[in-house]
């Protein structure tokens, strides 16, 4: 009995946050699982800008959440904690222009879908840099960040009324909301509610938000997009 409950406490030594290490596995699984029939539908189109343009997000979508499940699995004080980290970081920004990868390509006008297309990117580059060099900035720097690139194509929002029907720009909305207050639960953390909830705190709230905003994302892009 003792041998047992000492290798259950070095088992648990080795996950840094048990909770959410589970919950972006379970994303991680789900994208993966959800990529190959999208996959499929988006080569039956013939098309082979459909194609690039799901195999783009599907990539986003599952190295996010494999990123992030890797970041909260590893053994806390581990020499890769803080390369896992940065990657985690990154891969936020990966998915942000990921999910708009297919908008603008499939959806948007070509002058305006490449534009946006453009700097969404650009701006996804420069996020990797500042993360590489600054991933312990406040929670807060990084949330405005991420929200602001979310929202950038409220500049083409009459294209995009225009361009999507009212059930697809729906979800896509809706993905924008649960996306944007996921953020701002993990800027804000609430030191009452921590301590009343160790194991499934703030941080771990704002994993289902972004959970909840990749469905309704991958809702636009397999029934709307292709």
């Amino acid at each position: 009995m003792n041998n047992t409950a000492a290798f259950g406490r070095r088992r648990t030594l080795y996950i840094k946050d048990p909770a959410s290490a589970i919950t972006h596995f379970i994303g991680a699984v789900g994208s993966a699982g959800a990529s190959v029939p999208l996959l499929i539908k988006a080569a039956q189109t013939g098309r082979p800008l459909a194609f690039f343009a799901m195999a783009v997000y599907s990539f986003s979508l599952i190295a996010l959440y494999a990123a992030s499940t890797a970041y909260h699995t590893v053994a806390p004080g581990s020499k890769y904690e803080t390369l896992l980290k940065k990657l985690d970081h990154i891969m936020i920004f990966v998915l942000i222009a990921g999910s708009y990868t297919p908008v603008c390509l499939l959806a948007l006008p070509g002058l305006v879908g490449g534009v946006l297309l453009g700097v969404i990117w650009g701006c996804t580059l420069l996020g990797a840099v500042l993360m590489l060099f600054f991933v312990f900035c406040p929670k807060w720097v990084s949330a405005v960040l991420y929200i602001a690139m979310g929202w950038a194509c409220i500049f083409a929002l009459p294209q995009l009324l225009r361009c999507l029907s009212g059930p697809c720009f729906g979800w896509l909305l809706a993905g924008g909301l649960f996306y944007t207050v996921g953020g701002v639960i993990y800027a804000w953390k609430h030191p009452a509610f921590e301590q009343r909830h160790p194991n499934f705190g703030m941080h771990e709230i704002f994993h289902l938000f972004v959970m909840a905003g990749s469905f309704c994302h991958y809702l636009v892009m397999y029934v709307y997009m292709v």
